[in-house]
């Protein structure tokens, strides 16, 4: 089982050095002084417990960033219909329509600025202290890395949500200089961030060395894989604060991609990281609440707390009603998926069946088994499952009357993405794959499909991409097969430029679904399934998605209506609805193209001492 849950524990009894005014306060009546703090290794490891543990916060990891900001894109996107699309609130946010009065933009922000002033004050502490030169300088060194790396972190959300925003590495001042600051370039963040993070690596430990450093640390790997994806978005594309807010890519792409090979090879080199042989086993071990420490393919994990801390499993899984086998339910329609998504997989991907539920557990009648959802646009992504769950919350569930913190962790890097980054640049360095590239992509897949496909569906798929635009588009593809619900495709979408038009592809398609256009057109109206023998689970394997069966009753089978099979009134309501998704991308009443990052709330605005105004049109 995962570790006691030190960060909740340094979240009740965090110590801040000093205080600052409006969304840096951090103030609190502490009477620790910085010489007393920065005088002990144990002390410094307590501030630095104090940082993380705002990771655990419903603002960070625990809901809002890890589900609410990373919709909407290609693959998830947010429930919506003609009253909520563009409500100030989380919906009308992951459909690009929010306004500086939106209600769930301040929290974050105030959040990530406390982590970074929290991070500044321990970073300047340990500068500042003589442990540094003592027998204890390798252990602080250690914690000094893990601080840059959290607050890279930090501004790396602030920038990759904002775009240009405050930039500060020092404590808050008694005069405020620190504290009253305009916008800072994003390629000038960036380009600190990516040298901190470059300083970091060479000081924290690999997972598994020193006390401590388990998946739910920040380690070595996960520094240089951060590394990697930070550089990525500095070399891609967004939306720029410039007279008609053109949509660029940052300057000198090629070094900054190089730096991402250099961490990502120096990650692959190392063996510390590995797939785990399982897909299914990620996510089975994440909601039984375990640390793989065989394969440590999770290179850092935001540890959550159960019965504090973690939506995971209920914003976001396989929906669950109350029922007597399984307690409380879950919500539904924060992060769903789409047919659409469902078979861009290879019939034969075992991804496929454990990223997308296209079923719920029980129902109002009290029934305890699985309904199949037979509205398309409420399909949920199936990584996280409360029957998955262990002991120890199946017995709070039972007796739950609303929702608690499930206790699962986030995962904020797998060593899939490793891999896939790595391919990727080599690729695009290289004006096509190398050899490496093709063998990085080969490992991901590999896992997906059984001993049988591997022939086809690994060496030769591989084998077969002529090109670095066929390789890029696998590239593109791979990662949405991998990472669904993942809070990733979004901002993928975005560095390569292709949000927009990703999105335009889901609707597109969609709409051939339910007019049963190529390349649709030899889909079923019609869907059949049955249970297995224990009547309580839908034989996935028997479920007629690529066979069209016709129309007739088939006996011990229940029959649904299926895409082009849908009433034209349903039709019309799906369609309307997958059209409102996202739309305030580009249909904003600023007539702003590609608008992704979000406004200033206007409490912000108002505590910055004129200093930030909003931009993009808001």
């Amino acid at each position: 089982m995962k570790k006691i849950n030190l960060y909740l524990i340094a979240l009740i009894a965090f110590s801040s050095l000093a205080g600052c005014k409006k969304f840096l306060d951090t103030k609190s009546d502490s009477q620790y002084t910085p010489d007393i703090v920065f005088s002990s290794p144990s002390m410094v490891n307590f501030e630095l417990n104090g940082i993380y543990s705002l990771l655990t916060q419903d603002q960070m990891y625990s809901a809002r960033l890890s589900l609410n900001y990373a919709t909407n894109n290609d693959i998830e996107f947010v429930g919506a219909d003609e009253n909520s699309y563009s409500e100030d609130k989380n919906r009308g946010l992951s459909n690009y329509m929010g306004t500086r009065n939106n209600t769930v933009i301040y929290n974050e922000w105030v959040t990530l600025y406390r982590l970074i002033e929290r991070a500044n004050l321990l970073i300047d502490g340990v500068a500042k202290s003589p442990l540094l030169t003592t027998s204890d300088s390798t252990t602080v060194k250690g914690y000094l890395g893990e601080a840059y790396t959290l607050r890279a972190l930090a501004f790396y959300e602030l920038v990759k949500n904002w775009g240009d925003v405050p930039f500060s590495t020092e404590p808050a001042k008694p005069d405020l200089s620190t504290v009253y600051m305009g916008p800072t370039d994003r390629d000038t963040i960036y380009d600190h961030i990516i040298a901190d993070l470059q300083l970091a690596q060479n000081i924290v430990p690999w997972v598994g060395e020193g006390a401590g450093y388990t998946p739910e640390k920040i380690t070595k790997g996960f520094v240089k894989g951060l590394l990697a994806r930070i550089c990525l978005s500095r070399g891609g594309y967004s939306i720029r604060n410039k007279p008609g807010y053109p949509t660029e890519r940052g300057s000198d792409w090629q070094k900054y991609y190089r730096i991402a090979d250099t961490a990502c090879r120096e990650i692959i080199a190392s063996g510390r990281h590995n797939l785990n042989p399982s897909y299914t086993d990620i996510w089975k071990n994440l909601c039984q609440l375990t640390i793989d420490n065989g394969s440590r393919e999770n290179l850092f994990e935001a540890a959550m707390g159960l019965g504090y801390s973690g939506e995971m499993g209920y914003s976001i899984g396989v929906r669950s009603y109350t029922n007597g086998k399984y307690g409380f339910g879950n919500n539904a329609n924060v992060v769903n998926t789409s047919p659409v998504y469902f078979y861009s997989f290879d019939t034969t991907d075992t991804r496929r069946d454990v990223t997308v539920a296209y079923y719920s557990y029980g129902n109002s009648s009290g029934d305890k088994k699985e309904f199949f959802q037979s509205n398309p646009l409420s399909y949920t992504i199936g990584k996280w499952d409360q029957r998955w769950m262990n002991g120890g919350f199946l017995s709070m569930n039972l007796a739950a009357q609303s929702k608690f913190g499930y206790g699962i962790n986030w995962v904020l890097m797998r060593y899939s993405d490793v891999l896939l980054m790595f391919a990727e640049v080599e690729n695009d360095l290289n004006g096509g794959p190398t050899n490496e590239a093709k063998q990085a992509l080969k490992q991901v897949r590999s896992r997906a499909f059984g001993p049988s496909k591997q022939s086809e569906k690994v060496d030769g798929y591989v084998n077969g991409l002529s090109g670095q635009a066929a390789f890029f588009n696998a590239i593109v593809n791979e990662r949405a097969w991998e990472f669904g619900g993942e809070a990733i495709r979004k901002y993928d979408l975005i560095r390569w430029n292709l949000l927009s038009s990703k999105i335009q592809e889901l609707r597109d398609n969609f709409s051939k679904m339910l007019s049963r256009q190529a390349p649709y057109d030899k889909l079923p109206q019609y869907l059949f399934y049955k249970y297995n023998a224990d009547n309580e689970t839908i034989d996935r394997a028997g479920i007629n998605f690529y066979t069209d069966k016709g129309a007739a009753d088939i006996a011990g089978y229940t029959k649904i209506n299926w895409l082009s099979g849908y009433k034209d009134a349903d039709k019309a309501s799906y369609l309307n609805r997958m059209n409102l998704f996202s739309s305030g991308l580009n249909n904003n009443s600023a007539g702003v193209r590609n608008r992704h990052l979000y406004p200033l709330h206007g409490s912000v605005i108002s505590n910055s001492n004129g200093k930030l105004v909003n931009a993009y049109g808001f």
